[in-house]
């Protein structure tokens, strides 16, 4: 079976079957071992409103490309002004000088330089990543990226949210076509489907109880380029992210499922917990 991270660089990879780097440059308000250039965006989804969702950064490879849309790596979510919530596949290896993000941007064509405004990168004690387990990473920021709002990561209860009929929110500048390379600078968005997991491990197998949430369905997805970005639900208090774009077969496919890292997993909710800070 060839699955696929989702993260820019990672494109057309053949891993195992259970298989499936970041620097963030904040700069503004506005799925990737190490050294990945595939970079895909959202299947099926729409341009975002200027500032729908401030808290969306792009993790720039400072290493690749002379413009920000070559640079993008990886989507990562500002969850405090100096912490940003990314999957792990898309920093390990990797090192802080490496890697920036953008906040608030389009990724635009223009060549411009932009250096490192990462302090330090913490990846899961315990990410696999043979079957990508605990694909998640925080990135702590030199600086705060105040005045932005920021969205909430889910450390509770979310079964809730884990209906049939429920639609979450993916954004990201992946490809918009599978198979392809057209990459956006806008940043898309789109309603992607719930999938129950005995569905799920259906078409995957090897997937751990708990551990993902699945979402998508024939024509709507995440693909490479939006590994590390945001599951998201919309809250009274904001908005909330339920998990992390990990992985897939191939983008947007019948019966293929894409796959993200759970936050209230508890080996996942306890790294968050004791390596955050809030600010």
């Amino acid at each position: 079976m060839r699955i696929g991270y989702r993260s820019a660089g990672m494109f057309g990879l053949t891993l195992s079957a259970a298989s499936v780097a970041v620097a963030l440059l904040v700069s503004g308000v506005a799925r990737a071992a190490p050294d990945p250039d595939t970079s895909p965006r959202i299947i099926g989804g729409t341009d975002a409103e200027p500032g729908q969702y401030p808290f969306m950064a792009s993790l720039q490879s400072l290493h690749r490309g002379d413009s920000d849309r070559d640079r993008h790596r990886c989507g990562a979510t500002l969850i405090s002004p100096s912490w940003v919530l990314t999957a792990a596949h898309c920093v390990d290896g990797m090192l802080p000088p490496q890697l920036a993000v953008l906040v608030g941007h389009t990724l635009g064509t223009t060549p411009r330089r932009r250096t490192s405004n990462i302090k330090a990168i913490h990846v899961h004690p315990a990410y696999d990543a043979e079957d990508l387990i605990n694909d998640v990473a925080l990135i702590q920021l030199k600086r705060p990226v105040n005045g932005v709002e920021t969205a909430e990561p889910m450390l509770g209860r979310d079964s809730a949210w884990l209906r049939l009929g429920r639609a979450f929110t993916v954004i990201g500048w992946g490809v918009t076509e599978f198979p392809g390379d057209a990459r956006p600078t806008v940043l898309q968005t789109v309603q992607t489907p719930f999938v129950p997991f005995k569905t799920c491990r259906e078409a995957y197998p090897g997937l751990q109880a708990g551990s993902v949430i699945c979402a998508g369905t024939e024509g709507i997805d995440s693909c490479q380029g939006d590994s590390g970005g945001p599951l998201l639900v919309k809250r009274k208090t904001g908005w909330t992210v339920l998990g992390t774009v990990s992985w897939g077969e191939g983008c947007a496919l019948p019966d293929l499922p894409g796959v993200y890292a759970r936050l209230s997993q508890g080996y996942v909710r306890d790294f968050i917990q004791t390596t955050w800070t809030r600010d």
